[in-house]
């Protein structure tokens, strides 16, 4: 009896190993496979297989080995977003934390704390790391509060002198 059971089982595992859909070829935002031009009788894929693949300039892979590689899977290519942008913080002197040179990756969120009279070009206190890069610059600037006047807008001069 435990021999069938094992049979039957290994028939089906067989038979929905071969339902899978294979993977076409993948599409790599800001990078590419290696080796691309030569590879393509590969495809498509079986799923399993796995094939490196390198990022552009201030994109980094999602692996952190040295070799990337994207797999197909059954439910597509892992990983799913293979290339993601590397953003750098330089704190500057108006910043309070944090002090030191740090690297963010696509999709994280970094607060920045402001000396007192500075703040984000924005009225925000967090910027995040996105395809394209920052949000928004997250350079603390220094600030005046305009007067607020009823029933009437702010106009700003500028003196020119002559020579």
């Amino acid at each position: 009896m435990q021999l069938l059971v094992t049979v039957i089982l290994t028939l089906w595992v067989s038979w929905a190993r071969g339902q899978a859909k294979p993977c076409d070829f993948p599409e790599i935002k800001h990078g590419r496979l290696y080796w691309e031009g030569s590879i393509g009788p590969y495809f498509p894929a079986s799923v399993g297989q796995s094939f490196p693949y390198s990022c552009d300039k201030n994109y980094v892979r999602h692996s952190t080995f040295f070799w990337g590689s994207i797999t197909c899977t059954p439910e597509g290519w892992f990983p799913k977003v293979p290339c993601r942008r590397k953003c750098v913080f330089n704190a500057s002197e108006h910043e309070q934390f944090p002090f030191k040179v740090k690297t963010y990756l696509q999709g994280d969120t970094m607060k920045v704390d402001c000396r007192p009279g500075y703040s984000l070009p924005n009225p925000q206190s967090t910027v995040t790391c996105t395809e394209n890069g920052w949000s928004s610059p997250p350079r603390c600037i220094n600030h005046c509060d305009m007067p607020i006047f009823e029933n009437a807008r702010a106009v700003i001069t500028r003196k020119t002198i002559s020579t």
